[in-house]
């Protein structure tokens, strides 16, 4: 009998591994920069004809190979990254499997030049279609460069497959954007056909590189977020929430370094901005995750495209929470934009410092009018030596948050009389819906319906999680005739209702009597906004966002909060103002409009031609 299982010769094999590791120009780019990052390279050039397809050059300063490591190099499951299996569960490297070299030349021209920085003669090996055409000596200084020309030219099959040009080089961009945002220590420069298409010079921090590669008005929107615990930490920038807008944004994720997505975790993220930005919102964000790497199986996808958490649920919960804590420590308040004033419109602009969370209302007035700069700045913290079995660790390195140093604030001498910072400087309100506050330079406006449903919506939840908000006994409860399906959701959530102050109890034939209501000024009559909110809770999964506990807190806030054309005293929008900066998120209202924006004196000058 003809036996029907095969060996495969070892071009075939070949071929099949390239398919998996090499899915385009840009999988080779890819494969090319993590080993120069792996190499301890910090000056990385990438050259492109014909988006890859024709050339892809990737030339780099690092570490370098001797001849015989250059020719071992491609060999298969050949690596200097792992020694057994037992390294496979804590891996610290971009690259790993040994297979990239290999797969590469088995599609291509391949040439690789390369030397040490303790061998003067450096190696080139030329392998044409996974066959070695030479190995000899070469001068160049230490380092590497890897040539590759005409890929695919012995597969037509996945060479007929690759996109247009304009497609296979968006997405090697889009890949080296991730990388250079993950590797700000090392300067990358990319160009196609002659033409320069990135250059980013080696930064200190993650808003330089940021700046760097998406330009100076997006970093002038960015809040830094830090969150450790224990072994992990969670770094980065994101977006500030006035700037938020609905179109698609830049989001960027990685894991020990290394790039990755995860719609769950970005979703995460998206509930970090919980009630300060409208549903629709796409936040812009550059987060780092520092795991140990038992902690993560980067080994899932032949060609390392997908990661696997122990503990997704935990990261998710970390994610969420070093977001909120991001926007509570800095806080932002949006500013009028020179460019579109002429219109007499306020739209989003920059942002500036608001107070931080949890401040006491003394001191408020203080606040506002010192309102400075933040005082972070992003940066990495690295390695001070590589790992014994050569630089990989270089390419893992955490982030940290660090402290920008500041000056000391004047202390008044002993004696002197300080000025009672309970009284808010210059304060008058603009008809009747808009609270004017002189600040050092310049003045903030603030919405008094978006202030006070701030307020209100942090003080409802927080009854809630005491358990309970405080309550007001009706003289004369009602009944109020709902839907068959209100009528089973009121039953449903009769104890969320009862958390928010509600005192309802089943009269049968979808009626229910209210007996208690919540103890807020403004609300009005009952009947109405217990629908709108048993509407809300009934269309959990069907668009609404936030937790119940939330949903309810916002649509009680928004009905019981003072209402645009209130004329308000002084006394009020004092204390009004000294709650909301005391709020955890002041500059935001429950449906992530801004409560506040900031003039500028300078944009004042500017517009009577003083500056």
């Amino acid at each position: 009998m003809k036996n029907s299982i095969l060996l495969l010769d070892e071009k075939t094999k070949n071929l099949i591994a390239a398919g998996e590791v090499i899915e385009r120009p840009a999988s080779v780019v890819k494969e090319l920069v993590e080993n120069a990052l792996d190499a301890g390279a910090r000056r990385i050039g990438v050259e492109l004809e014909s988006a890859g397809s024709r050339l892809i050059r990737v030339s780099d300063d690092g570490s370098g190979m001797g001849r015989q490591d250059a020719e071992l190099a491609f060999c298969r499951h050949a690596t200097s990254k792992i020694r057994s299996a037992d390294d496979l569960a804590h891996i610290a490297t971009l690259g790993f499997r040994g297979e990239a070299l290999p797969s590469i030349a088995a599609v291509s021209r391949f040439e690789l030049e390369t030397a040490t920085r303790e061998d003067p003669s450096g190696t080139l090996v030329v392998i044409e279609g996974g066959r070695t055409l030479e190995v000899s000596e070469t001068a160049r200084a230490a380092g590497t460069t890897a040539t590759v020309r005409n890929l695919f030219f012995n597969v037509p099959a996945r060479r007929k497959f690759m996109k247009s040009d304009q497609t296979e080089l968006r997405h090697i961009l889009r890949n080296m954007t991730q990388v250079a945002v993950a590797q700000i220590e090392t300067a990358f420069r990319v160009s196609h056909e002659g033409r320069e298409l990135i250059n980013a010079p080696a930064a200190v921090t993650l808003s330089e590189r940021v700046e760097a590669l998406f330009g100076a008005k997006r970093t002038g929107k960015m809040l830094p977020v830090l969150l450790e615990r224990g072994e992990s930490a969670i770094g980065g920038l994101i977006q500030a929430p006035d700037a938020v807008g609905d179109m698609r944004a830049e989001q960027y994720m990685f894991i020990n370094r290394r790039p990755f997505f995860s719609r769950a975790l970005a979703q995460a993220v998206r509930q970090g901005y919980q009630s300060t930005i409208p549903s629709s919102g796409q936040p812009s964000f550059f987060l780092f995750l520092t795991l140990d790497p038992s902690e993560v199986d980067v080994n899932v996808h032949p060609a390392k495209l997908e990661v696997r958490f122990r503990d997704e649920g935990y990261l998710f919960s970390l994610l969420h929470r070093a977001v909120e804590q991001g926007l509570r420590a800095t806080g932002a308040t949006p500013e009028f934009e020179g460019a579109s004033m002429s219109s007499g419109r306020l739209t989003r602009g920059g942002v500036a410092a608001a107070p931080g969370p949890g401040q006491l209302p003394r001191r408020v007035a203080e606040s506002v009018r010192a309102r400075g700069s933040g005082a972070f700045q992003t940066s990495f913290l690295m390695p001070l030596t590589p790992a014994a079995s050569g630089p990989k660790a270089q390419s893992t390195a955490p982030l940290k948050v660090v402290p920008e140093a500041g000056p000391e604030p004047e202390k008044a001498p002993a004696g002197t009389a300080v000025e009672s910072p309970t009284v808010l400087p210059e304060i008058w309100q603009l008809h009747d819906r808009y609270i004017f506050v002189e600040t050092k330079d310049g003045c903030m406006i603030i919405d008094q319906h978006a202030a006070h449903e701030r307020i209100l919506y942090e003080q409802i939840l927080a009854g809630m999680t005491r358990g309970g908000m405080s309550r007001q006994r009706l003289l004369f409860p009602f009944t109020l005739d709902l839907s068959p399906e209100e009528h089973a959701a009121a039953l449903d959530f009769a104890a969320l209702l009862e958390q928010a102050g509600f005192e309802l109890e089943d009269f049968g034939s979808n009626s229910v009597v209210i007996r208690s209501t919540p103890a807020l000024e403004g609300l009005g009559h009952a009947e109405g906004y217990l629908r709108e909110m048993l509407r809300d809770l009934v269309r959990e999964g069907q668009g609404s966002t936030g937790t119940r506990h939330q949903r309810l807190a916002r649509s009680l806030a928004c009905r019981a909060a003072i209402k645009s054309g209130r004329r308000m005293e002084g006394r009020e929008m004092n204390e009004l103002v000294d709650r909301l900066f005391a709020t955890e998120l002041p500059y935001a209202d429950v449906h992530g409009r801004n409560t506040m924006v900031h003039l500028s004196l300078e944009e004042v000058d500017r517009r009577f031609g003083r500056t």
